[in-house]
């Protein structure tokens, strides 16, 4: 049962963060009460991290790069994904495969650095930069709502640095990402636009 509630409080983590890749350290940080999923007592971090090996040993829901301290949220049994994997899933025809007992897919993770979100947020603010967009919201806590996103995408060579970087909501993430190409581009312009203006 905890285990389930830890996946549930993973799962929303990593929309928030719009990554499925974590730390232990960064997770420490975010719920800093784990009271919410019935996890009390003296350590209960350390209840956590047990939890996260067992998501990982027995579910096979986590990966875990011991040399950099990060798991990565997946598996075949995942049956939630991040919102836009969702999408993205839901366009893949798997109705030509010609193997049915072992279908592999592989998937590049891509690192983001939590510090470059944060400076993100705090110097480009926290409402969407697409030019008359009122669809941030706020969040039960009372922050607002707002998701980061790279201008030119990691696995494009995008950098991932301020410059590269815009804050939206998320109407405007999925069109930066989902729209067609000619949209896509014009969002891409207007939003290093917008991002430079405020350098």
């Amino acid at each position: 049962m905890q285990r389930k509630k830890l996946l549930n409080l993973l799962a929303e983590y990593c929309n928030e963060q719009g990554s499925k890749t974590f730390s232990l350290k960064q997770l420490n940080e975010r719920y800093q009460d784990y009271s919410v999923i019935g996890i009390t007592g003296k350590t209960p971090q350390a209840t956590v991290r047990r939890l996260l090996q067992e998501l990982r040993d027995k579910d096979d829901l986590l990966s875990f790069l011991p040399k950099k301290g990060f798991y990565t949220l997946g598996g075949e049994k995942l049956d939630f994904l991040l919102d836009e994997e969702k999408e993205e899933l839901s366009n893949i025809d798997l109705s030509k495969e010609t193997n049915k007992e072992k279908i592999e897919h592989i998937r590049e993770t891509y690192f983001r650095s939590t510090k470059i979100v944060k400076l993100a947020k705090e110097v480009l603010g926290t409402n969407c930069l697409y030019p008359k967009c009122h669809n941030t919201f706020l969040k039960e806590d009372k922050s607002p709502y707002i998701e980061v996103h790279h201008i030119v995408p990691l696995h494009k060579k995008g950098i991932d640095k301020i410059e590269n970087l815009s804050v939206v909501c998320a109407h405007h993430h999925k069109m930066s990402h989902f729209a067609d190409i000619k949209t896509k581009i014009a969002i891409e312009k207007i939003l290093t636009k917008e991002t430079m203006s405020r350098l």
